[in-house]
């Protein structure tokens, strides 16, 4: 571990898992661009916050990794081994600028044939949905002529349907009895959050909780980690300002969200 000052800050609603997993991919891109950055919770008062030290001595680190994310042509392209799964829902994808593979959605933890944190189907690709998500990123940050190195990062919302995991999202519309995907409708939802949880669930999982379906937990560690530490941290290894649960929300045979979480222990 490196102590040092950090010198990207971000607001997070420790009760929102996508947003925590948003801060594990923030931690992977500064990573990839910065090795040994290191990240951790803290809190103050009612607020909570996630911290970058990147250790590189750049004017702007967070405004470079959402660069890096919004300006290129293309982000995301399928995976060279993308024909080997039939269905297009569960193809593999590349994150261009990065590198990164993102497949975490084959992978369940019971031995069935996806993940349980997947929470789209149908019509829903991965490819296309990242794409979509970053251009609603871009013409947030077109329109609103927002500062890239701000706090209030991920909680930035634009129209546009994201994947599923941020619960304050307008995916409750889907309490209505319809799909807003499947009805081409557009509802407000974070598209950093929504780009950057996909980012980071590919390293860090929450660990499934006993007796419980579709019930998983993570810790908001405080002690500064290096990416490589950070699914053990997430999983309690070390101290933590407190532990989560939260629920996979199916709304219907093939479309979910992550749930809001609860607090599962404090951490002494």
């Amino acid at each position: 571990m490196i102590t040092g000052m950090p010198d990207i800050c971000v607001d997070v609603d420790l009760r929102n898992p996508g947003q925590f997993f948003a801060c594990c991919g923030l931690l992977e891109l500064a990573s990839r661009i910065w090795t040994g950055s290191e990240g951790w919770f803290s809190k103050e008062g009612k607020e909570s916050f996630f911290s970058i030290a990147t250790h590189s001595g750049h004017n702007d680190p967070l405004g470079e990794i959402v660069r890096r994310v919004c300006e290129p042509t293309e982000l995301v392209a399928l995976a060279d081994d993308h024909e080997a799964y039939a269905q297009k829902d569960r193809k593999p994808v590349v994150l261009l600028p990065f590198k990164i593979r993102i497949d975490w959605w084959l992978n369940s933890y019971r031995g069935e044939d996806k993940s349980e944190l997947k929470v789209w189907a149908g019509q829903q690709k991965p490819d296309e949905k990242l794409k979509e998500l970053r251009i609603a990123w871009q013409n947030h940050i077109r329109k609103s002529h927002a500062d890239l190195n701000v706090r209030s990062l991920l909680s930035q919302v634009a129209a546009v349907a994201g994947l599923g995991f941020d619960p304050q999202s307008a995916w409750k519309s889907i309490d209505i009895g319809f799909s807003p995907d499947e009805q081409d409708i557009s509802v407000l939802s974070s598209p950093s959050v929504e780009i950057l949880a996909a980012i980071g669930l590919q390293r860090c999982r929450p660990l499934p909780v006993n007796n419980k379906r579709r019930w998983f937990a993570y810790a908001a560690w405080c002690d500064p980690v290096e990416i490589a530490v950070a699914p053990a941290a997430l999983a309690g290894a070390g101290r933590s300002i407190a532990a989560f649960e939260f629920p996979v929300v199916m709304r219907n045979s093939q479309y979910g969200s992550f749930g809001w979480a609860k607090v599962r222990e404090i951490a002494q």
